[in-house]
């Protein structure tokens, strides 16, 4: 199955590279690479993040292929504020214990920025870069130049 990242466009970044920072699925300290079932929610995901700043800089979307079955972790089994924005710490120690428990390389997980109901099919994924399983069940497909169209 294919996946997709943005990352920016800054000389030296990889394609499978991570930090430390935290995230709606991570507590700080535990490093994890978010990505998309479909090219667009991507663009989404950062446009609501981040804002129009992102239209300021130059991204690459990476195109994976997920070698592996992929848990998923649906709606009905989390909190009921894990939508709620700043996203809620019980997310992240949802998140963070998956990965320290190293369950699965990649784990779905629903997006908070899509009606789930219409779009079942488009989903975020977790990948923990430090599975044992990681280099076995993600493989680089491309990398393509993109950007934001902005009409000004």
């Amino acid at each position: 199955m294919k996946v997709f990242r943005l990352i920016e466009n800054i000389a030296g970044r990889s394609s499978l590279g991570f930090g430390m920072g935290a995230g709606r699925w991570n507590l700080y300290g535990t490093p994890m690479i978010y990505c998309c079932s479909v090219a667009s929610l991507n663009f989404l995901e950062l446009l609501s993040i981040k804002g129009p700043v992102v239209s300021k800089s130059a991204w690459i979307l990476v195109t994976l292929e997920v070698i592996d079955d992929i848990p998923f972790l649906d709606s009905a089994e989390l909190p009921q504020e894990w939508k709620r924005r700043p996203y809620p710490t019980s997310t992240q120690q949802i998140g963070t214990e998956w990965a320290k428990a190293m369950i699965s390389p990649i784990l779905k997980v629903p997006s908070c920025r899509i009606p789930l109901n219409n779009y079942s099919e488009e989903y975020n994924l977790l990948i923990n870069p430090l599975h044992p399983g990681f280099h076995k069940s993600i493989k680089l497909l491309k990398t393509e130049d993109v950007s934001f169209e902005v009409n000004h």
